[in-house]
């Protein structure tokens, strides 16, 4: 128990870690949905694309035409670009479904382009927000064995194609491999869930503490490597999605399959 209780320790170190590095979702700062043709960007109030206020007033331009992005930086503003090389007179950026997206810096603002369905829009991250600098720490539940279920995979025969609700309104598609059946008290639930390269499992859930101690919209939880058709899920991993933590992001909820009629009290806390 005492390992346990030490890797348990070192998982919500990680996690607090990971939210307060540079980058993290405590420092996103703003999202901008790109409109066809240009779209300006800088500090002042009147560019679509509003930066913090140490940007220049303006800064550039980013132009959308035909599904592409191109950066267009204003005369004598200096932006790098995947902090190597400068953006001399502009470039095509990649998004973030690319798998090598392209990062801009002004001074030590980030920003990138996104793509949600088929929409595009600027994300933004300032390290020196207030919500970074400010952030007390995350609150958990008391770790509870109860809450670390053996579960049986009952994978499908084909995967599952689904649609997927985010916070922001956007359906995109999605994949679900098999549902994890488990015990709780005497009665019996099942989660659907993607199996990821490593043959662990994502899931996301809401339960029946959802806006009350934990975040309303549900948690997100990997479980351990499976192993043949049984999984352990720990619940005491459960983590809020970065929506907690900003506006500006685009979370996926849960599946109506992953609704749970039960109070999991394990894991993270509002």
């Amino acid at each position: 128990m005492a390992d346990y209780l030490a890797e348990l320790q070192d998982f919500r170190a990680q996690r607090e870690a990971s939210l307060r590095r540079d980058y993290g979702w405590l420092s996103l700062d703003g999202l901008f949905w790109l409109d066809e043709g240009d779209n300006s960007f800088g500090s002042a109030a009147e560019n679509p694309i509003r930066l913090p206020d140490r940007a220049p007033g303006q800064a550039g331009v980013f132009t959308l035409s035909t599904g592409k992005v191109r950066a267009t930086p204003a005369t004598d503003v200096l932006i790098r670009m995947n902090d190597d090389q400068l953006l001399a007179s502009g470039a095509e950026l990649h998004p973030d479904t690319s798998g090598k997206p392209d990062f801009l810096f002004i001074d030590d603002i980030r920003v990138v382009v996104i793509e949600r369905a088929g929409q595009l829009a600027i994300r933004t991250w300032d390290p020196k927000r207030a919500s970074r600098r400010n952030f007390a720490g995350c609150k958990w539940f008391a770790p509870n064995d109860k809450f670390r279920v053996n579960a049986k995979v009952e994978a499908y025969p084909e995967p599952k194609k689904v649609i997927v609700d985010d916070i922001v309104g956007i359906q995109r598609p999605g994949v679900m491999h098999a549902l994890l059946a488990f015990d709780l008290d005497g009665n019996q639930y099942q989660l659907e869930a993607e199996r990821l390269e490593d043959n662990t499992y994502d899931l996301i859930f809401k339960d029946s503490t959802a806006g009350k101690s934990t975040y309303g919209a549900g948690r997100y939880l990997t479980t351990e490597i499976a192993e043949g058709d049984r999984v352990v899920i720990d619940f005491n991993k459960a983590y809020s999605p970065p929506c907690a933590f900003t506006e500006f992001a685009t979370c996926p909820l849960p599946q109506q399959q992953n609704i749970l009629d039960v109070a999991i009290e394990a894991g993270e806390q509002i």
